[in-house]
């Protein structure tokens, strides 16, 4: 039993090591006598996730990519878009091309700003046409890159990576400091 559970532990070790050092022992926990997953609590005081910013962001599939189609998406008022599977997908992995409304995306990155935006979990229901009340896929997204124009912050671009259950994926986490006093020497 202890030589089975050294090998679950240096497995998950050598999985997160490409990830931070501080996150290994954290998840390092010991997996056999935890087969419970414990449910979500919060902390007393500490502000919990607000409603309004639970969006789910709509999106039509795409057959083609270029610079060409990619300018008349966005001349007709939707961003194009790719989302990448967890496992590998920036490296070759399956991908999906989608449009996504650009008002939706501007707003959600004007509300909670760029970094809390590539920062947290979205839902992504990919329908034949934004009007429809079909939806061919519902899938749970992170984005990954956002690419704004240089000049006038318009939406160029973004990239999502589908988030699994049991992916470990690696973000940035902003921090808000608030009522931090700064001494003066």
């Amino acid at each position: 039993m202890l030589l089975q559970r050294t090998l679950v532990a240096r497995a998950l070790h050598q999985r997160l090591r490409h990830f931070s050092q501080s996150a290994a022992p954290a998840i390092l926990q010991d997996p056999i006598e935890t087969p419970t997953v414990q449910p979500l609590t919060y902390l007393p005081g500490f502000p919990r996730p607000d409603p309004r910013y639970v969006e789910t962001i709509f999106a039509v599939p795409r057959n083609k990519s270029g610079k060409n189609i990619s300018a008349k998406e966005r001349k007709s008022g939707r961003v194009p878009s790719i989302v990448f599977e967890q496992e590998d997908g920036q490296h070759g992995g399956n991908k999906r091309l989608i449009s996504v409304q650009n008002n939706q995306i501007k707003k959600l990155v004007k509300l909670l700003g760029r970094t809390f935006f590539l920062s947290r979990l979205f839902d992504i229901e990919v329908r034949p046409d934004f009007e429809s009340d079909d939806v061919i896929e519902k899938v749970q997204v992170l984005p990954r890159l956002l690419h704004l124009h240089a000049g006038t912050d318009a939406v160029l671009n973004v990239t999502f990576i589908r988030a699994t259950s049991s992916a470990l994926s690696k973000v940035d986490v902003p921090l808000v400091l608030r009522g931090m006093m700064y001494l003066q020497d």
